[in-house]
């Protein structure tokens, strides 16, 4: 009989010119959300590859100069290092298809030169469409996080309610089915259809076959599809007719899914608020103003805390004394460029803390730590970038001030960025507990549904 019901609703809904209308729609926006998300991945790929192109020529032209008897090159002056821009590059994400994160927000490369260290780094060279900035790409993990619960609840509103509203649910139950299988087969059988629909392209996102991240991301979707389900199920079981179901079911959709994340977003916001640009750039001029006037004051502190760094003659030429410059505006804007990423951390910090108020945000944090484009890979890339730049001016620093130049020799040694990526088992940890938390959530829904759905509840006899 159980099975027979499951089969018997998938019939019913396939004679439904609403239910292939539906699912038609659900393709058609997965097909543009995979596009979108396709089209900015292969743009992202061009631009790292173009940039690589270019760093791999001037370290071959360094190479190919100094490699020739003789040949040296200055650290400043005329054809020197000192405005050379070496390579910072972030690889592209293992799965950029399936969510765009911040990948159209944050730099994926850095030209780190020694003679701007001190200058922040925080737009992109290429110019980008307002909205799509402020609102947020139409890619896959926009369909799967926001659209995907809609459409499924589309097929799930009227599990149970509509039968209670004619009164054939009394005439169902008396034939001795279990309220609970009943209704999870039907649950199940028109779930089926969106949720393949999901998961198949969910696993386009993954088709050059990282089967762990892949499976991650599979997971991620059927737990969120479950979820919704769940709590079809336990609306159908309470509300008395289809229309409210449908609206108790349209409520709990916009709680979850837009007002939630919206309050959680604000109080982040609120709690640890970010310093403005403005006062960086503005504490960035009055650092190098300040440094300007005290040039002369700053070499010669410099020299006595760095004697082993002074010139033969004692005397800073152009390059030492803007490096020492750009040493103290640095040691000035510090304090600015720190408060800005423990502010941002702790944003972070708080929605992931707090994140289970809502699976919808669950979903949008995992699926992009999972495709390599959240806020914690882009946070270690600006961490090593940092590192990068520590080890540029530690190496060329010393070879200004005692005016020695680039040699052969030095070819070894000249640092060279390369990006480590963390371990798996770090954002397998912040996936599985986010996942934990959406089934406990389920789980909470679930036993509601069950108490629910006892035939006394519900008005049937048990026989």
């Amino acid at each position: 009989m159980t099975t027979h019901i499951f089969f018997l609703e998938l019939k019913m809904m396939a004679r439904e010119r609403a239910a292939w209308l539906l699912l038609v729609l659900f393709a058609g926006t997965l097909g543009y959300g995979y596009r979108n998300g396709d089209q900015l991945a292969d743009r992202n790929r061009e631009a790292a590859e173009t940039a690589l192109q270019g760093s791999e020529k001037l370290q071959s032209n360094i190479r190919r100069h100094l490699s020739e008897e003789g040949n040296a090159i200055p650290v400043g002056g005329r054809g020197g290092i000192a405005m050379v821009g070496f390579l910072a590059q972030l690889p592209p994400a293992p799965m950029p298809v399936l969510a765009t994160g911040q990948s159209d927000l944050v730099p994926a490369s850095e030209n780190v030169i020694l003679m701007r260290l001190a200058t922040p780094v925080g737009k992109r060279s290429e110019i980008e469409n307002p909205s799509h900035l402020l609102a947020g790409r139409f890619d896959l993990a926009f369909v799967l996080t926001w659209l995907f619960p809609l459409f499924l609840l589309a097929f799930l509103y009227d599990l149970m309610a509509g039968d209670r509203e004619t009164g054939t649910l009394r005439l169902a139950l008396s034939q001795g089915i279990s309220p609970v299988g009943w209704l999870c087969r039907r649950a199940l059988a028109r779930a089926l259809p969106v949720m393949t629909l999901a998961l198949a392209a969910t696993a386009l996102a993954g088709a050059d076959g990282l089967g762990l991240r892949l499976g991650a991301a599979l997971a991620v979707i059927a737990i969120y599809g479950l979820f919704w389900a769940t709590l079809a199920v336990a609306i159908n079981a309470v509300a008395n007719s289809a229309a409210t179901a449908a609206a108790s079911l349209g409520a709990a959709w916009v709680a979850i899914v837009l007002v939630a994340p919206t309050l959680l977003n604000l109080a982040a916001e609120s709690l640890y608020p970010t310093p403005s640009r403005p006062e960086l750039v503005a504490a960035s001029r009055q650092a190098s103003g300040e440094a300007e006037k005290l040039g002369d004051e700053l070499i010669d502190s410099f020299y006595k805390e760095h004697p082993e760094l002074a010139p033969p003659d004692k005397r800073a030429d152009y390059w030492a004394m803007k490096l020492t410059e750009q040493e103290e505006v640095a040691r000035k804007v510090a304090p600015v460029l720190d408060k800005f990423e423990n502010q941002l951390t702790r944003q972070q910090q708080t929605v992931g803390r707090w994140r289970f108020v809502s699976p919808a945000i669950v979903t949008h944090e995992a699926l992009t730590d999972i495709a390599g484009t959240g806020y914690w890979r882009h946070q270690s890339f600006r961490k090593q970038v940092k590192e990068f730049k520590q080890d540029i001016s530690d190496f060329y620093t010393p070879k200004a001030h005692r005016r020695e130049p680039l040699v052969l020799a030095d070819i070894e040694k000249m640092p060279t960025f390369s990006f480590v990526e963390e371990q798996d088992s770090e954002w397998l940890d912040r996936v599985g507990r986010g996942l934990a938390g959406i089934l406990a959530f389920s789980a909470l829904v679930g036993a509601w549904a069950l108490v629910s759905l006892r035939p006394r509840r519900l008005g049937a006899t048990t026989g």
